[in-house]
């Protein structure tokens, strides 16, 4: 089978054949070149996103804000007043206590229920009643006061007198109610207290 076999001399087809398989071992070393050039690309792509990827290190959780420091009595200023200047003796008298913060910065301040205190006097200076008398109910309150900032705390006075550690049946017997006159009204924070701020009864 390998001799020619044609009208042509046999040189002739040992040199086709030789071109021809030539041209097939060519053909095989060209696929085979295609192959390895597309394995090669496609590893550095995949380590590259790999290394990208799957190598960062996870991300750092943000770490909490500080909590801002506690408001000392050198950077809180308290005030106490009435609602009006002026109010007929017998109907309620609207008060407020104001907390500001008057430091450079935030500052939190405990100013639960226990640890404040509106009293009214009359014009020399006797006390004639408080909020914390006949007071039992607490609250917990922590505000945080930015540099400027106040907190009110609003209540009723009713007109009637009040004594320190009444009893029960003290508190609820009928008091003494204030007369027409002059009071004036101060505050209390724990151990800061306000300037008095004078009202009239008519």
């Amino acid at each position: 089978m390998l001799d020619p076999i044609g009208p042509l001399r046999p040189e002739v087809y040992w040199r086709r054949r030789a071109v021809a398989f030539g041209a097939v071992l060519l053909a095989i070393a060209l696929a085979v070149w295609g192959v390895i050039a597309l394995a090669g690309a496609l590893v550095p792509a995949a380590s590259q996103q790999a290394g990208t990827h799957g190598g960062a290190p996870p991300p750092q959780a943000a770490a909490p804000p500080a909590a801002p420091p506690a408001c000392g009595d050198r950077d809180l200023r308290i005030t106490a007043e009435p609602v009006r200047p002026e109010i007929p003796a017998g109907e309620p008298v609207g008060l407020r206590m104001v907390i500001t913060n008057t430091g450079p910065v935030d500052c939190v301040r405990d100013t639960g229920r226990m640890l404040r205190e509106v009293v009214v006097s009359t014009a020399d200076g006797k006390r004639f009643w408080s909020s914390n008398d006949c007071q039992t109910e607490s609250s917990n309150e922590m505000p945080v006061l930015a540099p400027g900032e106040s907190v009110r705390n609003e209540l009723e006075w009713t007109g009637v007198a009040s004594t320190p550690e009444a009893s029960p049946e003290q508190c609820a017997a009928k008091r003494e109610t204030a007369p027409a006159g002059d009071y004036v009204v101060g505050a209390r924070l724990g151990g800061l207290i306000s300037q008095p701020t004078p009202f009239r009864l008519t």
